[in-house]
């Protein structure tokens, strides 16, 4: 039974998502189930060594054949004290090029526990139910079922099913680190073929743990999805088992392939909460998607907007003692981020484009920061900086060759660029705690860090920059700290600006303002 469980949590990673253009009916129960064969029903049960309770894994109290459905009883598992099972159902029942196969499968009211272990766990579960697998993987989980010792894993090209979902989990656990309870109301994971997925949803999920020292932490999700993944890379990651470093190279190296496919078309979360001892974190809503062409590529990339909260209880626990400790110092109770970003791609001209008012990351009651910008040939410098460089030795914390990177910078220009730090009183924070810790009035440390500067173009013309670039940055950050208000660096060159060129240019002076289209202010 390890191994149907092991299968079980094998098929939870190959699938997580939901494709666009599939068309998934609202519920489970909706889904058309293959037709079995009656007449050969008998034989696929004694290939799945259930034809007598106990003849393989599995024994039961009863069981009841009705045409090409089976239903058995009071479950338990040869091996596996403390598992048992109401009822296991098969329908669809088959042979299929010599092996058995179904088109549905049902485990409900399970129970799992291990008394006499020193770290126990205790779970039950409603329904485990797998719906019109493909032959490999229905004759992988029969064989599983039977023998205990199933042939290898299915490749990931030959799995597919239209539906695996479990229900109404809950348990408890106890083990030296601490104990806590957990449950799930559902996941649920859907059209799983050809290397992608229909849908994963994960729903209801608690927790309630108490750690080492008595630390208490719990939460939970509402609910999460995701949509339209690309499974290919789980190619990688079966290819290269049992070998880490080599499992990790090959993911990174498929992954930047296509360095512009995010693989996913959508992802959605619904009330993610964590807390305990005085923290609390709470992210209400989050939605990214991707829209695409008619021939799938991407073309725009969306993150809606949201925001997410971090709050201290000085008095609620070691954690958020020293958590209000640290925003103390800035002059907050608690944090709020927000953010938000929009960015479209034109894979004709691998050109990735993105407005400053569209992309941003806020600290309120801080400041907003906001980029946006036009990068071309953006993936071709993606693709030859993975295909140039060492993946196992990168996995293995080696560092990357920076020839390698000079040469992917050949395909990349950067066609313009901006920044914007429009300040909501953080400047006025970081001054106050500096200047405090130093014992310095925070005018004063204001006025001498403005003045410095303003020495900008004298520094800059020892070192060889061009002195209207740092005239036009150093006024500009001057004013944005006598003054702050929004701070506005950008990049408006009449020719996109080739980075191959600017990281080959030797003589710093090359860098000239109109050149780059230099222009910064605080206004």
């Amino acid at each position: 039974m390890k191994y149907l469980l092991c299968g079980v949590a094998a098929i939870s990673i190959l699938t997580a998502c939901d494709q666009t253009g599939v068309e998934t009916p609202e519920d489970i129960s909706e889904i058309t189930l293959r037709d079995g064969d009656a007449a050969e029903a008998p034989d696929v049960i004694s290939a799945m060594m259930l034809t007598n309770s106990g003849d393989g894994m599995i024994t039961y109290a009863s069981k009841d054949v009705d045409g090409a459905s089976a239903t058995f009883s009071d479950i338990s598992i040869q091996g596996m004290e403390g598992f048992t099972a109401d009822s296991l159902v098969f329908e669809g029942l088959d042979m299929v090029d010599g092996q058995a196969s179904f088109s549905r499968m049902s485990f409900s009211g399970l129970s799992v526990s291990d008394p006499e272990a020193a770290d126990t766990t205790n779970m039950g579960v409603g329904e485990i139910e797998l719906i019109n697998p493909s032959p490999a993987l229905s004759a992988w989980l029969a064989s599983a079922l039977g023998t205990g010792e199933p042939a290898d894993f299915p490749a990931v090209e030959d799995i597919s099913f239209d539906a695996w979902s479990i229900s109404d989990v809950s348990g408890e656990f106890s083990d030296t680190d601490g104990e806590g309870t957990f449950a799930v109301s559902s996941l649920q994971l859907r059209d799983v073929d050809n290397q992608r997925a229909a849908l994963a949803e994960l729903t209801g999920v608690t927790f309630d743990i108490i750690g080492e020292d008595e630390m208490n932490f719990k939460g939970g999700i509402d609910s999460m999805s995701i949509a339209g993944s690309d499974l290919s890379f789980l190619s990688a990651i079966q290819q290269n088992a049992g070998d880490e470093d080599a499992m990790a190279a090959a993911v990174m190296s498929k992954m930047m392939q296509n360095p512009m496919e995010p693989g996913y078309d959508r992802f959605t979360l619904d009330n993610l909460t964590f807390e305990g001892e005085g923290m609390s974190f709470a992210l209400p809503s989050m939605d990214a998607y991707v829209e695409r062409n008619d021939d799938d590529q991407p073309v725009s990339y969306v993150v809606e907007p949201f925001s997410m909260t971090l709050d201290a209880d000085a008095d609620g626990g070691e954690v958020g003692a020293g958590l209000a400790q640290g925003f103390s110092m800035l002059g907050y109770d608690g944090i709020e981020i927000r953010g938000a970003g929009n960015s479209q791609y034109d894979p004709d001209a691998d050109i990735l484009t993105s407005e400053a008012a569209d992309n941003y990351f806020e600290l309120v009651d801080g400041a907003r920061f906001s980029y946006g910008g036009e990068f071309i040939g953006y993936s071709a410098f993606n693709q030859q900086l993975a295909a140039s460089m060492d993946m196992e030795n990168l996995a293995e914390g080696g560092e990357p060759d920076p020839m390698v990177i000079q040469q992917a910078l050949s395909a990349l220009e950067i066609g313009n660029f901006e920044m914007r730090i429009t300040d909501d009183g953080l400047v006025d924070r970081v001054f106050n705690v500096v200047a405090t810790q130093q014992g310095q009035d925070p005018a004063q440390m204001r006025a001498q860090v403005a003045q410095m500067m303003g020495m900008a173009p004298l520094m800059a013309q020892q070192a060889g920059v061009d002195t209207a670039i740092a005239t036009e940055i150093g006024t500009a950050l001057s004013s944005f700290i006598q003054e702050p208000k929004t701070l506005t660096i950008m990049l408006d060159p009449e020719e996109p600006l080739s980075m191959e060129s600017v990281a080959a240019m030797e003589d710093p002076s090359m860098l000239t303002k109109d050149y780059l289209g230099l222009s910064a202010s605080n206004e």
